[in-house]
């Protein structure tokens, strides 16, 4: 379970470290795909946290597009949700008590993730961060933010499902 959780945490901070140039090419390991795509749909919504949090007045126009891109996408995240839950259930061994556990780790390091990505965003000054905040709106309505179609080498691994 402890494996797991650390590939998690290196999938979804390996796309702070340049996340513009995430990698699209799978690596062959459900785990690790599925970490990178679920990272990403998580991501999504911390950068407009993040950007919400700096500059309360784009406050309406982040929450507005959050939703219109999940919406947008509703079919996908769910099934990546739905994967990423199957998986947690499988790695705690069908144990309460251990899936309870998985997902607290699994949320320390999400909270890990965020806090690398804020420090991402800002690194290069309050302008050039403001400037990408400013864009959050338009960055969600890209076809970079069409993930089903952005890791389409990740999502077929994804849907062989996990190693028997």
């Amino acid at each position: 379970m402890q494996r797991l959780a650390a590939i998690m945490l290196i999938s979804v901070c390996s796309s702070v470290i340049a996340q513009e140039e995430q990698s699209t090419t799978s690596s062959g390991d459900y785990a690790m795909d599925l970490g990178q795509v679920y990272g990403a749909i998580r991501s999504a919504k911390f950068m407009g946290e993040i950007c919400t949090d700096s500059f309360p007045d784009q406050a309406q126009p982040n929450a507005a597009a959050f939703k219109e891109w999940r919406m947008r996408y509703q079919p996908f995240i769910q099934e990546i949700e739905r994967h990423f839950s199957a998986m947690a259930w499988r790695e705690s061994g069908e144990d309460p008590e251990r899936h309870v556990q998985f997902l607290a780790d699994v949320e320390k390091s999400f909270g890990m993730y965020r806090a690398a990505l804020k420090s991402q965003l800002t690194a290069d000054g309050p302008d050039p961060f403001a400037g990408r905040c400013s864009v959050y709106p338009t960055y969600l309505a890209s076809g970079r933010m069409d993930l089903e179609h952005y890791y389409a080498e990740q999502v077929a691994v994804i849907r062989k499902g996990p190693p028997k």
